[in-house]
Order: structure tokens, then C-alpha cells, then sequence
């Protein structure tokens, strides 16, 4: 299986709109259900190729394609179903998180177009870097952020080579080393100091400031991959235009959100913060069988069970102590754990050291306050009204209750085997019985557009696609396991006016 993530400039590349009005991006209808939901072209190709298909709809025949779409439909169906008013999503947590993946669709169409579409790049950038654009460089880097620049201010005077200065400012023997490509470089000052000139093996490169500190680095060495062939060279060159257009449009946007943020200062209750700390440091450090990245994969992270996402912390002590202090609002920690369904927190340094652990959750914390003032700006200029943001919205909202359907279903049936390992003998026996029931429903009344179905080329290829430094990082739900049927003559032919 491959693991490919996706920055936020290749999700939204597509989308065109301008600052004056939020003009919405042309989407092209698949599927239309009853003039009560539809299905995007673009919904379709996202959720057969962004996560993993079962083995039974992996591969790119007309048949296989047909299954994805029975499949898709049949999820709508599900949800159509249970209606609005359904008890599962009366559940608070479940009406915080569909209402967070809303805010992040909205947060990123904002992007995009207050700083993404702003960016040019010309010729002569792309050539600066397309030189040294194949390296993979080992480096070996520190920061000293600016709390402790003062502290070691004599030390600083004296420029002391690097390991010297890294050993009497941390007290450790060798500072921690990395690898970097030119694309997982997200800082332009990164990107200018080993991209944009002929760096040399062991060369100790200037310090370099970025957010909140100095940056430290030394050049180990490298490996180049050259582009040979004319696709490479095109590759090449359009990666580079893209990585440039993600770090300058992030130089945009964080001008615009330090202004959203001008005069907003957070205060933290210490106490309840070491308190809160301590249970988030074992959570993160953790040894159990598999080795979690961030917290929210262990009970923040709703994608994978809704209903779960409180019961952590649900006997804690700790739930009406205060938290902190924003814009003269306290929040406890209870208002805090409803923050975290609608944002998971996001660590800057997921590889950081034990001791670093406080820092990185304060400054998690702080991106979660700031993110959501972000968000009532984008509220106020119309983003929750925009038709991707909403079509994201219902996907995820249409994936989850079907999910709550199917379970609720096959638990009145009786059903108890483990779905994990015995789902297709449970499609058989159980789910496409019922799907087939559903169809006859909506025998007619369920419309595609049977041109652009058929000119869908699909990958055989395993990806599960992810949103790097996203709050929520999966970018589509699971693939509905629902039905291996590839009949499809309960659909009718689209009337073209819908496109």
C-alpha cells in the first residue's frame, strides 16, 4: 500500500472564485437521487481513489466501476433513510464533529482563495531552484527559540561552532538530525538557505529566523535524483511551482490571520494545564502494541469512532476546572473537549523530545484558539455556503449515519460475526439483500450520467490519502462496505440539463 499526502494547494488547484463574491467552483452531477442528494463527479474519483477500495472493487474494469458506484449510492440511500431527525445525529459529539469538518472546508476554500490564488510564479523562480531541487539532504539542526536567546547571550557572542553551541545551550551530545526534500520543505527561508544556492558537505549555513527562534543547521551530505526523461523535467518544474506557491501563499495568509488575531491573547490556569498535560503526555508516549502519532488518533479522532471521543476523559476530576482565558472567556476543560471534537490538536513537531511535550501542546492549544477565530471570519464572509464546503459536509455526514445504519441493521439481524474479517461473506448474506431492497425503493428515481461514468479512468493502486498539519487528515471517509452488486439497471439516463 502507498501512503500519499496532499497538500492543501493540490486539493483546492482546481477551484476558482474571486474575494469580492464567493463564486462557487462548476461541479459536474453524477448521480442525482431523487432530486434529494447528488453525487459530484468529483465526490466519485475522491472516494475511489483517496482510500483504499476492497479487494473486490480495486480494480479499473467496467464492472468494478459499477460496484464503486452501487456502493456510493447505496451509502446516500442509508442516509436518506434514517432522514434528518435520526437519533445518531442528535449526539452532540457527532453534530461537533460533522460541524468541524464543515469549519476545516471552509477554512481551506478560504485559503485558497484569499492567498493560493493570489500567488504567481514566474520563469526565472523556478529556475533558482531547479538545480538542487532532487537533493535529499541529512541535516543536523536546533533551534533556540527566543525565550532562551537572552539566557544565552554570552554564549551567542562567541559563535562556538555548531555542536558546541548545541551542547552548551542543551546540554546534549549531538543535535537531532533530519532528512529534507524540496517538497517537504515548508519553510521559505528552508527552502532559499538548501535550495536556492550550491550548498557544500559539512557547510554550517547561517542561522536562519523563523517563528518564535533561531534556526540552526549543518549540511551532512546528500543524494540527488536527477530528472532525465522530458516528463521529468516537466514533473520537476511543476513541483517546484507548486511547492513555491504553498509557502508563499502561506506568507499571505498568515498576514491575514495575524491581523484576524490582533490583540487576542490567550491566558493559561496553570495548574489545570500541568494537570491536563500529564494526561496528554502518557497518552502521547505511550507504549502500547502500535505507537500513536497524536492523541487525536487515540480518542479525539471521531473518524474512526464517533462515539467514543469523550470516554477518556469522562471520569476525570478535572472537567469544570478552568483552562485558560481568551478574549475575557474562560474555558474549562470541559468547553475545551468540545473544541477538540470540532479541531483535533495538532502538534508543530511530532517528533519532538519528552521535555519539548508542554510547549508543543500550549502551542497546539494556541492554533486551535486561532483557527477558530479563522473560522468565525469565515463565517462572516459566507464560506459555510459555499457548494464544495457543503457537499464535503453532507459526504462525511452521509458516511457516518450509514455506517450507524449498517450496524444498527445487521445487529437486527441478529448478525455477530466480526465485520473486520468476515465482511464479504456479511455483504452476502445480509447487506446486498437489503441494498437490493433500497434500489427497488428507488427504482428510476436515481439519475447518472452515464457519459462521464463511462469515461472514468481509475488507479489499481492502493492510496490512502492525507492532509499534512489538517486538524482532520483523512480526506475522505472509508469506502462504504455495503454492497458487491454491479447491477445498476435501476438507474435512468441523467437529463443533461443537470450538467
Amino acid at each position: 500500500m502507498y501512503k500519499k499526502t496532499v497538500s492543501l494547494f493540490l486539493i483546492l488547484i482546481t477551484l476558482s472564485c474571486t474575494q469580492q463574491e464567493i463564486k462557487e467552483p462548476g461541479e459536474q452531477i453524477l448521480v442525482n437521487i431523487d432530486n434529494k442528494v447528488t453525487i459530484s463527479l468529483n465526490e466519485f474519483l475522491r472516494r475511489a481513489e483517496y482510500t483504499i477500495r476492497p479487494p473486490y472493487a480495486r480494480d479499473n474494469s467496467y464492472l468494478t466501476k459499477k460496484v464503486i458506484l452501487n456502493s456510493l449510492i447505496a451509502e446516500k440511500l442509508f442516509a436518506l433513510e434514517a432522514g434528518e431527525d435520526n437519533d445518531f445525529l442528535k449526539q452532540e459529539e457527532i453534530q461537533l464533529f460533522i460541524k468541524g469538518r464543515r469549519e476545516q472546508a471552509m477554512r481551506q476554500y478560504m485559503h485558497y482563495l484569499e492567498a493560493t490564488e493570489l500567488v504567481r510564479i514566474d520563469t526565472a523562480e523556478i529556475k533558482k531552484y531547479y538545480p538542487y531541487a532532487g537533493r535529499e539532504y541529512d541535516i543536523s539542526y536546533f533551534v533556540i527559540p527566543d525565550s532562551l536567546q537572552s539566557a544565552n547571550k554570552e554564549i551567542l557572542k562567541k559563535t562556538p561552532d555548531f555542536k558546541s553551541l548545541y551542547q552548551q545551550v542543551y546540554g546534549d551530545t549531538s543535535a537531532p538530525k533530519r532528512k529534507v526534500t524540496f517538497h517537504n520543505s515548508e519553510n521559505q527561508v528552508v527552502l532559499d538557505a538548501l535550495y536556492g544556492q550550491d550548498v557544500k558537505k559539512n557547510q554550517v549555513l547561517q542561522p536562519m529566523r523563523i517563528e518564535n527562534g533561531m534556526l540552526y543547521m549543518k549540511v551532512l551530505g546528500w543524494k540527488n535524483t536527477m530528472a532525465i526523461t522530458e516528463n521529468q523535467v516537466l514533473e520537476r518544474s511543476k513541483k517546484i511551482k507548486e511547492a513555491l506557491t504553498m509557502n508563499k501563499s502561506s506568507v499571505i495568509w498568515n498576514k491575514k490571520v495575524a491581523e484576524i488575531m490582533k490583540g487576542k491573547t490567550v491566558s493559561f490556569d496553570e495548574s489545570t494545564f500541568w494537570e491536563i498535560t500529564q494526561i496528554f503526555y502518557e497518552l502521547y508516549f505511550s507504549t502500547q502494541e502500535k505507537k500513536i502519532e497524536s492523541i487525536q488518533e487515540k480518542i479525539w479522532d471521531i473518524e474512526k469512532d464517533p462515539e467514543q471521543a469523550f470516554q477518556s476523559l469522562e471520569d476525570r476530576s478535572i472537567l469544570n476546572k478552568p483552562l485558560l482565558t481568551i478574549d475575557g472567556q474562560t474555558w474549562t476543560v470541559a468547553d475545551f473537549r468540545k473544541e477538540l471534537i470540532r479541531h483535533p490538536l495538532v502538534y508543530r513537531d511530532r517528533r519532538m523530545p519528552a521535555r519539548s511535550f508542554a510547549k508543543e501542546l500550549r502551542l497546539a492549544i494556541a492554533d486551535l484558539i486561532r483557527d477558530k477565530y479563522v473560522t468565525e471570519e469565515a463565517y462572516k464572509k459566507g464560506y459555510d455556503k459555499v457548494n464544495i464546503v457543503q457537499r464535503n459536509e453532507r459526504m462525511w455526514k452521509d458516511a457516518l449515519v450509514s455506517v450507524y445504519e449498517r450496524d444498527k441493521y445487521l445487529k437486527s439481524v441478529n448478525e455477530k460475526r466480526d465485520a473486520g474479517k468476515n465482511y464479504i461473506s456479511i455483504i452476502g448474506d445480509h447487506l446486498n439483500s437489503f441494498v437490493d431492497s433500497l434500489q427497488v425503493k428507488y427504482y428510476k428515481k436515481i439519475e447518472l450520467d452515464f457519459d462521464a461514468f463511462e469515461n472514468i479512468t481509475l488507479s489499481t493502486i492502493d492510496l490512502y490519502t492525507s492532509q499534512r498539519n489538517q486538524p482532520f487528515q483523512q480526506v475522505v471517509p472509508m469506502f462504504p462496505i455495503l454492497t458487491t452488486d454491479h447491477m445498476i439497471e435501476y438507474v435512468t439516463k441523467m437529463k443533461k440539463e443537470q450538467n
